[in-house]
């Protein structure tokens, strides 16, 4: 049994992945970067899936550039802040060789990236919070590192952990007051 047949057991795909489909070659030479043949998997068969109500993938293809663009534009971002503080940035950024590289993005603002060090299919995964400069890496893959943080086997200091954050938005939904107009909840 593998990570992805964990996975597809713990949440089926949908039958239409938004953003699931489109040319790996293309994005791998944009990136000058063989991606790890998981993620390729995880995106052609759940494409920007949004788990848990919170993380979703970086799917590279369909209506918008979630993937190759802000990879490219991450260390032009983040140059400024890493000269500023060499010892709140612990890693390179790509396209720094064995740099981080975004695979995954929260509703907070988290990046789940990887350590691109080594082949592709053994890199790992790295949670970021660019915000606090909070970083917990966790030696497995994209879909494994999926895969425990939705069953609560991977914990990660960097954002809250599956069933943590769905019970919060079970609170919030029941404490919502819509004042009268069904359909837009007050926040």
């Amino acid at each position: 049994m593998t990570a992805f047949d964990d996975l597809t057991r713990l949440i089926p795909p949908p039958s239409q992945p938004q953003w699931g489909n489109g040319d790996w070659g293309e994005v791998e030479a944009a990136l000058a970067l063989e991606l790890p043949s998981d993620f390729k998997q995880l995106v052609e068969f759940y494409g920007a899936y949004y788990f848990s109500e919170f993380l979703t993938p970086l799917a590279p293809f369909g209506g918008r550039d979630l993937l190759v663009g802000p990879a490219k534009r991450m260390l032009d971002q983040e140059r400024g802040f890493r000269n500023s503080n060499p010892d709140k940035c612990p890693y390179p950024f790509y396209p720094e060789p064995g740099g981080l590289l975004p695979w995954a993005g929260t509703d907070n603002g988290d990046r789940v990236c990887w350590l691109t060090d080594g082949k592709p299919d053994e890199w790992t995964v790295v949670c970021w919070n660019p915000r606090g400069w909070y970083y917990d890496a966790h030696p497995v893959g994209a879909v494994e590192f999926l895969v425990g943080w939705l069953s609560g086997d991977i914990s990660t200091s960097v954002f809250p952990d599956a069933a943590e954050y769905a019970a919060d938005t079970e609170d919030d939904d029941e404490d919502q007051d819509d004042g009268g107009f069904e359909g837009f909840a007050a926040k």
